[in-house]
């Protein structure tokens, strides 16, 4: 999984779990850590 950098910026995000009902909230850095993301800038210029 890649995380956009931009992401960090907020102290708090909602992530989805498979269906409508099932997200949450989370920081930034702990979906990076649980989801074993890497925090990568994918944008073009």
């Amino acid at each position: 999984m890649f995380v956009d950098p931009d992401l960090l910026q907020y102290d708090e995000v909602w992530a989805a779990a498979g269906t409508w009902n099932d997200v949450f909230p989370i920081t930034p850095n702990d979906l990076v850590r649980a989801s074993g993301g890497v925090v990568t800038d994918l944008k073009r210029v």
